[in-house]
């Protein structure tokens, strides 16, 4: 101890600090509120991000109805195919009434009115054709191969001229319709040629009908020759084919002979389809009805160098077969209409559809 110790000195003991109640209603508060900032904040980007990919999605939706303000969907009528006892009907015209008209053949109904339209088919084979010389001859439409399928191999090919044609009659104001040359030995191959037809003709105005050129092959090697193909399966896929077609707003027709149709189809089972006559006689004594003949195979005409297969329409099918396709693309409307011999088929000034008159 230290000198200056003084025992009577009171030793005084240092306060004891008093500990802090921590407020923890405060810190809550603070951390609710911090939450809830964060969710409104986070709400509003949400919302304004919503808000601008609305206003794109009604922009774009204002769009489209104003691209598509334009289309109005299409009724169109197309003539019905006179049928009797359910089956496909006999030829129905007037031999006495084909006759050679300036030298081509014409079908004239019985007040002498000419009623047939002139045409001819073409293909690579037929390698000079000069279409404004052609345009100017009276031929009115072509029938164009589009495609065709290998006898042996089987492999899908286009014609060679194809491109060149299409593009030529389009421009000098001919009707085009085309045909597929097939060696379909099944159903799915039937629609391999009508979906490969359709690739093919897409982007060219068709206004005359989309055939399946089925015949016999004078080649012993080729597929359909070695391969047994029943009347029932030859039915089917002409019927697949042409339903293809059919779908996709082209008018479907088949290309077959007399022989052909007689001896190797039900042809009771294709009395939906037109058919397309090969006869090459001046009197047309076809057994069944059809509505487009080829009646020479060994023709010539201004434009076309050499032979060429000469054909005739007993039907105006420019007058409706783009106002089918056009209804399938709008949704609109496909009936068929009866009428006598003489239906003629007259498009509205004042509408877009098509309506039918009867003289």
């Amino acid at each position: 101890m230290g000198d200056n110790y003084d025992p009577n000195q009171v030793i005084k003991t240092p306060p004891q600090r008093r500990r802090r109640r921590r407020n923890y209603g405060t810190v809550i508060i603070v951390l609710v509120l911090g939450f809830a900032t964060g969710l409104i904040a986070g709400m509003l980007i949400i919302h304004e991000k919503m808000a601008r990919e609305l206003a794109a999605v009604q922009e774009e939706l204002a769009t489209v109805i104003e691209e598509q303000s334009h289309i109005n969907v299409t009724n169109v009528y197309v003539p019905e195919r006179k049928l009797k006892e359910g089956q496909l009907s006999v030829n129905p015209y007037n031999t006495e009434n084909f006759r050679i008209d300036n030298g081509f053949m014409a079908y004239f109904d019985e007040n002498g009115e000419k009623i047939s339209h002139l045409g001819c088919d073409l293909s690579y084979h037929n390698k000079y054709v000069d279409f404004d010389e052609l345009a100017k001859s009276g031929c009115e439409f072509v029938m164009l191969r589009c495609g065709y399928r290998g006898y042996s191999a089987g492999g899908l090919a286009k014609d060679e001229k194809f491109e060149q044609y299409a593009s030529e009659a389009e421009r000098v104001g001919l009707k085009l319709g085309v045909y597929f040359f097939t060696q379909a030995l099944t159903v799915e191959e039937a629609e391999e040629e009508a979906e490969y037809t359709l690739k093919l003709i897409e982007g060219h105005n068709i206004s005359y009908p989309v055939a399946f050129d089925t015949e016999y092959i004078d080649d012993e090697s080729a597929r359909s020759n070695t391969t047994e193909i029943s009347d029932e399966l030859r039915t089917e896929i002409i019927t697949a084919f042409c339903e293809k077609i059919k779908e996709a707003g082209y008018y479907p027709m088949v290309y077959a002979s007399e022989n052909w149709i007689r001896r190797y189809m039900n042809v009771e089972s294709l009395r939906q389809y037109d058919f397309w006559a090969p006869q090459y006689l001046e009197e047309n004594d076809f057994l069944y009805d059809f509505t487009m003949w080829q009646y020479t195979d060994k023709g010539s005409i201004p434009g076309v160098k050499g032979e060429v297969d000469l054909d005739i329409s007993m039907v105006d099918y420019a007058s409706f077969v783009p106002k089918l396709r056009e209804a399938v693309e709008t949704g609109g409307e496909i009936s068929t209409v009866s009428g006598e011999e003489n239906m003629t088929i007259t498009e509205e000034e004042s509408a877009e559809d098509i309506s039918i008159t009867t003289e």
